[in-house]
């Protein structure tokens, strides 16, 4: 079993409800007819419409003893499986995706909050729910614009502050619409990231992994001017996504490699373009490699590579942490010579950085308070310092 701790981002149906007992399947069918139920509420607050039912769900649950529990809902019969054998420490992460209607964010914040106290999460950032507006069935457009969206852009967020060289990545979509499996599919093979998966009741745990499916993104990299200003204004109209494409005159959106990325949309006889689902992955990929690159100089590798694995990781989030130039600014802790010290919060680990003329980021050095090597560091000066390895996660 790796040592790295795990990121697992479950999908959330309504079986939770749906496989209880026939009073709590009762009163959950009352509750999903009701129309003037508010989300956020029941996503924030200790008080919401429906508490009744979550705190008799919740019962329900704590009752339960395995194998039993893990009949009582699809995301515990797979959550439990895949974190089995395992010992959580506060590093872990559990993430639900709750649709947006009430019976499903209420059935995710039942979900969530047991699987906080059954797993003995105790730190609050360890278990998140996340709304996924536009995420229901009953208007398939709006599932395909809005929906799918704010599922992919949600997913990406959470990616990145779980980087692959720091963590085990895990996409559980066994419960909720099953219409988003293809697309947590395809992220986790573009990205990298394992998909577990269990057909309704069964004991056999699916897992896809590293499997060698790729983009040419070198190719589509050109279309990303395109890919942003879809993205941000939802639709453009055809000569506008032509222009953005680069496309000449008399040639076709078809004509073009990124032209599987955007789906035609008809307003009032006019063509205009969104994009799709797979544009939408392509597009927060892409979006990712414009951040600001982060490098490691030959005496901050050397470093990094004597630490032992937990220093590792945590050095290795700070590394991430760079890519960010607002995060920089307000971690910044005056300078050492010409360089920049970067101090990430109440912890021990220093950075000591320069920035580069791209916007990029070279870390010149490693320090500690607990070895005293951050009181001793002299003055650091830019010119024995140069890019030695590209960091990209481990």
């Amino acid at each position: 079993m790796t040592n790295k701790p795990v990121c697992v981002i479950s999908t959330v149906g309504q079986s939770v409800f749906l496989n209880a007992a026939e009073p709590l399947r009762k009163d959950f069918n009352e509750f999903r007819r009701r129309s003037d139920v508010e989300l956020k509420p029941i996503l924030e607050k200790e008080a919401f419409d429906g508490h009744d039912l979550y705190e008799n769900m919740l019962a329900y649950l704590r009752a339960l003893r395995a194998p039993n529990l893990r009949g009582a809902s699809a995301e515990l019969n797979s959550l439990d499986r895949i974190l089995e054998g395992r010992t959580l420490t506060r590093a872990d992460q559990l993430h639900f995706l709750a649709s947006d209607t009430p019976d499903g964010v209420l059935a995710a914040r039942v979900i969530a909050d047991f699987c906080r106290e059954h797993f003995g999460l105790k730190e609050r950032e360890q278990v998140t729910l996340h709304h996924i507006t536009g995420l229901q069935v009953s208007d398939g457009t709006r599932f395909r614009r809005e929906g799918l969206r704010s599922l992919i852009d949600c997913l990406y967020k959470i990616l990145k502050k779980a980087p692959a060289g720091t963590y085990t990545r895990i996409l559980n979509p066994t419960g909720g619409f099953k219409g988003v499996v293809p697309y947590l599919t395809v992220v986790g093979m573009l990205e990298n990231v394992q998909v577990s998966y269990i057909y309704e009741q069964s004991s056999a745990l699916l897992t896809l992994a590293g499997l060698p499916v790729t983009l040419d993104y070198e190719r589509l990299r050109p279309a990303y001017k395109a890919l942003d200003e879809c993205s941000r204004r939802n639709l453009l109209s055809a000569d506008e996504l032509k222009d953005l494409l680069g496309l000449a005159e008399g040639q076709a959106v078809g004509e073009h490699p990124a032209w599987p990325l955007f789906e035609r949309v008809d307003i009032d006889g006019q063509p205009t373009y969104a994009l799709n689902g797979l544009g939408q992955i392509v597009y927060q990929h892409l979006k990712d490699y414009q951040r600001p690159k982060v490098y490691l100089s030959r005496q901050a590798d050397e470093r990094y590579s004597k630490l032992d694995k937990t220093e590792q990781e945590r050095f290795a989030a700070h590394f991430e942490a760079l890519r960010d130039p607002t995060r920089r600014k307000g971690k910044r802790h005056g300078k050492k010579g010409e360089a920049i010290i970067y101090k990430p919060g109440n912890v021990a680990e220093r950075l000591f950085y320069f920035e580069l003329e791209d916007g990029d980021v070279l870390v010149a050095e490693l320090a500690s308070h607990a070895d005293r090597s951050y009181e001793e560091m002299p003055d650091l000066k830019r010119r024995d310092y140069a890019p030695h390895r590209l960091w990209e996660g481990e």
